[in-house]
Formats: structure tokens, sequence, C-alpha cells
């Protein structure tokens, strides 16, 4: 259940990101837009969300390294947004790939820094378990 709350919380966190990023301009109304999705809040936001619902289902089928399906969806919606936002050239295409390794690395640091504090916890738990059963048992 504590997993739960930290997921929730963590969600809504990267859902606000945008918005900080649109601080000056208007609220957006949809949850995401291309604008937003340009940024590099928008877009780690996206992919991590992203990267989290394929994760299990890739690993079932296939052993792909989350780093690399990370930057592979990163990139697309780099890619999309700039598409979409101010058009895609050559040079826009090279940035959009470079911003993309900044947003796969945000968005997996992001993931371990939530989730390391969960396992973590999780782990003492077992140690302690553990420990008692050895107690008992001698």
């Amino acid at each position: 259940m504590k997993k739960l709350w930290i997921v929730a919380l963590f969600a809504v966190m990267m859902m606000l990101m945008p918005v900080v990023a649109l601080a000056e301009g208007e609220l957006p109304v949809d949850p995401f837009s291309w604008e937003q999705l340009a940024t590099i809040a928008g877009a780690t936001t996206a992919t991590l969300l992203i990267v989290q619902l394929l994760k299990l289902p890739l690993d079932k089928v296939w052993k792909i390294p989350t780093r690399i399906v990370a930057y592979v969806i990163a990139l697309i919606i780099m890619i999309v947004a700039t598409a979409f936002t101010v058009g895609l050239t050559w040079s826009n295409a090279g940035l959009a790939a470079i911003n993309a390794v900044i947003v796969a690395l945000a968005a997996m640091g992001a993931y371990e820094v939530t989730f390391r504090k969960a396992d973590d916890g999780r782990l003492v738990k077992k140690e302690a378990v553990k420990t008692e059963e050895k107690q008992e048992e001698a």
C-alpha cells in the first residue's frame, strides 16, 4: 500500500512539471500539448509514464534493457514534438537526439530515486525477518 502511495505521489508530481515549465504563460487545459512535450520536463514525464507502461510486457516477450527503451521513447517524443512545434530539420533532429539523452536520463533517475526508497524499505524488512528467523532457530 505504501508503494502505491509513493507511485501516486510521484505521478502527480511528474504531471505538474510541465505546468512549472509554462509558469509565465497560460495554464494548460489538456494534460499534454505538443508545446509541453517539446520541453525537457514534459518529455521526461511522458517518457517515464510510457516506459513504466511498456516495461513489463516488453520484459515478458523480449529482454530489452530498460535504458534503451527509455532512450528510444524519449527520442520519438522529442522528434515528434519538435516536428509539430517548430518543424523538423536536420539540425532540429540532431538537437532532439541530444535532448532525448537528457530526457531519458532524467526519467530513469526520477524512477530510481522514487523506487529505491521503497525497495530499500522492503529490503530492510526482509533482512529483519531473516534475522528474527535465525534467532528463533538458534
